[in-house]
């Protein structure tokens, strides 16, 4: 079990997340007094990250100050705090130790951990609502950033043929295969690396939840991975970012159909052409 440091930064800025959300942090708390707690391992708080760290929040006027915590096993801690994520009457994301509730049109279970995906933050609640309005029946699927694999799990459960799913993290990837296994999800593929570790064949639709940065990174990877006229749906994009993601998609090939905002993130649904 890994001991764990809890950085305190003064702020909890939308721009100032997403920057640190570059960084090895395992998950992160938006305090009720505007401040921000980020947790990382012990064995990960090391000088560049410090460093990074001073950068950014130097950019923002943010300080920041941080303890060692308690030795324990704090994804069980997490996990005992995890309550479910509901979007409209469309799907329930619940653990194990949560009662099913009806009326949701459909109901995923996941073993929380604290990787990112679980379909409390405001890009994946976005990245789930907009796949309501898309056919996924009989559709190759392809999930660029899986975290917990929500969504590849809600692929599957729309109908979609094969879904290939990859995350650079390894306890991402763990959990997308075991919560494959928990929704009896056999159609799902889970891959260990970056995006050049799966199969590069066209995808019909791409559910691309990341950030800024690898987006930007990536698009002309996406662009060959998109099958014409298939579909791109990204997020883990600020307002601010749009101009230059719409820009740098537009130029590989997609034409932009739909833009969904929850506070200051966005969700970009993409026709490619």
């Amino acid at each position: 079990m890994s001991k764990y440091i809890c950085v305190h930064i003064s702020t909890n800025d939308e721009a100032l997340l997403a920057h640190l959300s570059l960084l090895p942090f395992d998950s992160f708390e938006e305090k009720e007094d505007g401040t921000l707690d980020a947790y990382i391992a012990t064995e990960e708080f090391n000088d560049f990250v410090k460093n990074e760290l001073t950068d950014i929040t130097g950019v923002f006027n943010a300080g920041w100050t941080f303890d060692a915590l308690e030795d324990k096993n704090w994804n069980e801690e997490w996990e005992s705090n995890f309550h479910p994520v509901e979007v409209d009457d469309f799907v329930r994301i619940r653990a194990d130790f949560h009662p099913s509730l009806p009326g949701f049109q459909y109901e995923l279970l996941i073993h929380p951990k604290m990787a990112f995906g679980t379909g409390h933050h405001q890009t994946t609640y976005m990245m789930m609502k907009a796949m309501r309005d898309i056919s996924f029946d009989q559709k190759t699927v392809f999930d660029y950033g899986c975290g917990t694999g929500v969504l590849a799990l809600l692929a599957s459960k729309l109908g979609a043929s094969n879904i290939v799913a990859v995350d650079i993290e390894e306890p991402s990837y763990q959990s997308t295969v075991e919560n494959a296994d928990i929704n009896q999800c056999t159609n799902i593929d889970a891959y260990l690396g970056d995006i050049t570790v799966v199969p590069s064949t066209p995808y019909d639709i791409v559910l691309a939840n990341i950030n800024r940065n690898v987006l930007l990174a990536s698009a002309e990877a996406l662009s060959g991975m998109t099958a014409n006229g298939g579909i791109l749906l990204l997020s883990g994009i600020l307002d601010q970012d749009f101009q230059v993601i719409n820009e740098a998609f537009s130029e590989h090939g997609f034409q932009l159909q739909k833009k969904l905002g929850k506070d200051a993130w966005l969700c970009l649904k993409y026709l490619k052409n």
